[in-house]
């Protein structure tokens, strides 16, 4: 599919975890899920998102997942394609600057420094 036009509702988006939810935790999809899906996917826009690399993701939901769904999340979303396509990705310390950065860090950890725990171990 190269559009939303062919699905029934193309302005729903159905976004899946891929441990837990649409495979047992790292393990590989069911082949009953992965037709389920196949059907979800002619009449929604689908997704999965997941903590774990491209590769791993791969492995466990076969290796054309980038093209059995509209967009694909590896990494909480550092890496990301829309219908098979991997759009640009930026670190979050490419986007805000190394200087921004790290005045960031800086306040964070003052931050958590200066708090008042009941029991500091």
């Amino acid at each position: 599919m190269t559009s939303w036009e062919g699905k029934a509702n193309p302005k729903i988006l159905v976004l899946f975890d891929v441990d837990g939810t649409l495979t047992p935790a790292r393990k590989d999809i069911a082949p009953e899920v992965k037709q389920l899906l196949a059907e979800l996917r002619k009449k929604v826009v689908i997704g999965f998102v997941g903590g774990s690399d491209l590769v791993k993701q791969l492995e466990q939901l076969g290796n054309d997942c980038v093209n059995d769904f509209d967009y694909c999340f590896s990494e909480n979303g550092l890496t990301a394609y829309r219908l098979g396509k991997q759009l640009k990705s930026t670190s979050f310390i490419e986007w805000i600057g190394e200087d921004r950065y790290k005045r960031l860090s800086s306040f964070i950890l003052h931050y958590i420094a200066d708090l008042d725990l009941p029991q500091k171990r």
